[in-house]
């Protein structure tokens, strides 16, 4: 067999299934570092989701400091006062298979920097140039829990007043002066006291499930692995039954089983 293999139709195949061997196996690498994201990610929400609330400056100590992806989903409390004269809406914003709109607002701290504060989701109106309704805010001294997320990347969308096309934190200062955190915003999880119209017109964001289906990713790469292995094993085989016929001659094919209808028709 290995004198066959070393002929020139069947090293040229042998080149073929390494080939397609090496592209198996970077496949599969490839699919196993998505499996090794999600699961990180699926952890690192079960970890810090409903960890108890810390301080932002823990996360963040200064004004521009970067977020770490182990930090995204940290609880973080703040206690201070909105600035709803520079609220913003998010246009274009998914909830539950509907669009409307993220409501943001700049929460300047008693003790503290100001952080951008995402207080949920509106429905559209009978367009979707507005929302439906602006729930109020609430004023005076208000206790806000909710979850740190990192900052989007800036759209280049129509400008609209009152409205922006991304949470981009930078483009939000420029907007507002607000001067808030441009490391990341807090998406709120509760505020207290509430506004009262807040449980009419304004919806939480659903609960970040990262990492659910990692196991498919997993799947994946085991897959491709084996068609790697599989791949090369049936060029192997194919040359051997070829060594085998060869040396021995075609293998005889079985006669023809005949049925009782056949006999019957003769």
């Amino acid at each position: 067999m290995l004198r066959r293999l070393l002929t020139r139709r069947w090293l040229t195949w042998l080149l073929v299934a390494i080939i397609w061997a090496a592209a198996c196996v970077f496949l599969g690498r490839w699919q196993w570092h998505r499996y090794e994201g999600k699961k990180l990610s699926q952890h690192q929400v079960s970890d810090n989701y409903d960890a108890d609330p810390v301080s932002i400056t823990s996360i963040l100590p200064s004004k521009d400091a970067t977020l770490s992806p182990e930090d995204e989903w940290t609880q973080i409390k703040l206690v201070g006062h909105y600035e709803p004269s520079k609220k913003l809406l998010v246009r274009n914003r998914p909830n539950d298979g509907y669009f409307g709109y993220e409501l943001v607002i700049p929460f300047r701290q008693a003790h503290g920097p100001t952080v951008l504060v995402d207080r949920g989701w509106i429905e559209n109106g009978r367009t979707a140039a507005a929302p439906k309704t602006v729930p109020p805010t609430p004023g005076g001294t208000v206790t806000v829990i909710g979850w740190l997320k990192p900052g989007e990347q800036a759209k280049n969308a129509k400008k609209v007043p009152g409205q922006i096309a991304s949470i981009n934190l930078d483009t939000i200062n420029r907007l507002t002066g607000a001067d808030v955190v441009t490391g990341g915003y807090l998406l709120m999880r509760s505020e207290k006291p509430a506004a009262p119209a807040t449980q009419k017109g304004l919806a939480s964001l659903p609960k970040p499930t990262p990492g659910t289906y990692a196991g498919i990713n997993l799947s994946y790469a085991l897959q491709w692995w084996a068609a790697a292995i599989g791949g090369v094993l049936f060029m192997l085989y194919r040359c051997w039954k070829e060594e085998q016929e060869a040396v021995h001659g075609p293998k005889p094919k079985k006669p023809k089983k005949v049925r009782i209808w056949d006999e019957e028709d003769e």
